[in-house]
């Protein structure tokens, strides 16, 4: 597995709602986004995780790279969710050859499974803190979550040249599209159907990461049960879109909701963020995600935290081709690419 800042061409993000893709040539200038591609899945196809449907997903990458006529089988995916450990460590100083050869040791230490049945990975932070320390970044997947998502590439036909933590996706393609302070937290929040992830990051370090179970199904799900509409109805809401027979002050409402519930699972998180970092403060929020998108969710984080909230563009400095994506343009497609261009974006050697 690969945790480092590495690249590819094809970066494949499997989602439980959608599957996004899209293809990266690295230029003279920098990065140019040459194909991309999105597909929906059907509902329970993927569940937290966890895939219900194996045969429906395979079918459903194989026909997004037919369709998008990818010829490359090289891919980057990426793992999350429960059976990814990501932990800010402090261990004996050591060179990064023997760091390696001690890590499983220190895991052992830190990571609530059997250590037998993880894959690790580390990168050290910080390699002198005194004493005689110093402080690593250690990544743990459980070998089950690694190895049905290498199952699912396989089966698609696909070779994935690289594995990546989701988090670490999302905060490389930040980090490829804007200039950010060195002393500012900043909140990277990808918002997916099931679940969201926060990836706290100081001067390109993550101070921790957390995944939270409010997401974009959550609020789907609040829609129906609140206006009494089905869920393509509900679907419809959220992308902005009238539905008959309901009022505007009234789905206002339900957002105003399921916005304020969000905030609150932000700020539960404030907590460790203030023990992980000594008493800082997160600066400013980056949401992304489909569920970045969700009326009013913005404009609520905003007032609630009083820091500048804004929805990531992770083509800002990537060019491309605007035909590529027709008259609808980039503005709401962009965040929902946010995992999948990190992905792309690796350099694989």
């Amino acid at each position: 597995m690969v945790f480092g800042k590495k690249a590819a061409t094809v970066g494949l993000d499997i989602g439980s709602s959608h599957i996004k893709m899209v293809e990266i040539q690295k230029t003279g200038k920098g990065f140019s986004l040459s194909n991309y591609g999105m597909v929906p899945l059907l509902p329970e196809a993927i569940v937290e995780g966890e895939i219900m449907d194996r045969t429906l997903v395979i079918d459903t990458i194989k026909n997004l790279f037919e369709t998008r006529k990818i010829k490359s089988n090289e891919v980057v995916s990426s793992v999350s969710g429960r059976g990814v450990i990501v932990k800010r460590i402090t261990m004996d100083k050591l060179k990064e050859q023997e760091a390696r050869e001690r890590i499983k040791w220190e895991a052992e230490q830190h990571v609530p499974f059997d250590i037998s049945d993880v894959t690790l990975d580390f990168q050290i932070l910080n390699p002198d803190l005194g004493n005689n320390q110093m402080e690593v970044l250690l990544v743990a997947a459980k070998n089950e979550t690694v190895n049905a998502q290498l199952d699912l590439l396989s089966g698609a036909g696909l070779n994935p040249v690289a594995m990546d933590y989701g988090a670490f996706a999302v905060q490389n393609a930040y980090e490829a599209n804007y200039d950010v302070p060195a002393e500012e937290i900043v909140a990277l929040v990808h918002i997916g159907a099931d679940s969201t992830n926060i990836n706290f990051v100081k001067a390109g370090v993550p101070y921790f990461t957390r995944d939270l179970p409010i997401a974009g199904n959550a609020c789907l799900q609040l829609i129906q049960k609140n206006l009494g509409i089905s869920y393509d109805q509900a679907s419809e809401l959220i992308r902005g879109e009238a539905v008959s027979d309901v009022s505007s002050d009234s789905s206002a409402s339900v957002f105003n909701s399921f916005a304020e519930d969000f905030a609150s699972s932000i700020e539960r998180t404030l907590s460790f963020l203030a023990m992980s970092g000594g008493g800082e403060r997160m600066s400013r929020v980056v949401m992304s995600g489909g569920g970045a998108l969700i009326p009013s969710l913005h404009d609520h984080l905003k007032e609630r935290f009083g820091i500048p909230v804004e929805i990531a563009n992770p083509l800002q400095k990537i060019t491309y081709d605007p035909g590529l994506f027709g008259s609808s343009g980039t503005d709401k497609l962009a965040p929902i690419l946010m995992l999948a261009v990190g992905l792309g974006l690796r350099e694989v050697k």
